[in-house]
């Protein structure tokens, strides 16, 4: 009879050694895969940051150059302006008789018509509506992939 209780004693024994051997393999898979999803993580916000700071230093020196042109186009219109000035002040001096003459406010059609550009984001959940997938919305927009992905998961 102690031998049969020793032998059931053993067995049960044999059966939970494996059923701790196997939830620990479970154990370990488990916080492998958990790593492995962290590193994915890190790796994929690392690309996202590093793809901003590019688009946002070629921002930067798309605004210089804007900048740049707009000075330089002032500077134009500031020359033109003076020597129409100089122009009028020579005409009106050349002019023995002065005399008023018709004013004529401007037109409507002449003054620009003001415009209101849509958003990035606006444009980029327009594309998205339409179909186009995130490299296609990018390229669309020369916007960069990442950049097109933040904003969908954001406002999706």
């Amino acid at each position: 009879m102690t031998t049969i209780l020793v032998t059931i004693s053993l067995l049960l024994h044999g059966i939970t050694f494996l059923f701790l051997l196997t939830r620990q393999q479970q154990q370990t898979n488990y916080q492998n895969e958990m790593e492995t999803m962290k590193n994915e993580m890190e790796d994929l916000l690392i690309t996202y940051i590093t793809e901003l700071k590019e688009e946002n230093e070629r921002l930067v020196m798309e605004l210089k150059k804007r900048n740049h042109s707009n000075e330089n186009q002032k500077m134009v219109e500031l020359k033109s302006e003076n020597m129409k000035e100089f122009e009028v002040s020579v005409s009106k001096s050349k002019k023995e008789d002065t005399h008023y003459e018709t004013y004529s406010p401007p037109s409507v059609e002449d003054e620009e018509q003001s415009f209101y550009e849509q958003s990035d984001t606006a444009k980029v959940l327009g594309l998205a509506a339409q179909g186009l997938s995130a490299k296609e919305i990018a390229e669309k927009l020369k916007l960069g992939k990442g950049e097109v992905e933040l904003m969908l998961k954001f406002y999706r």
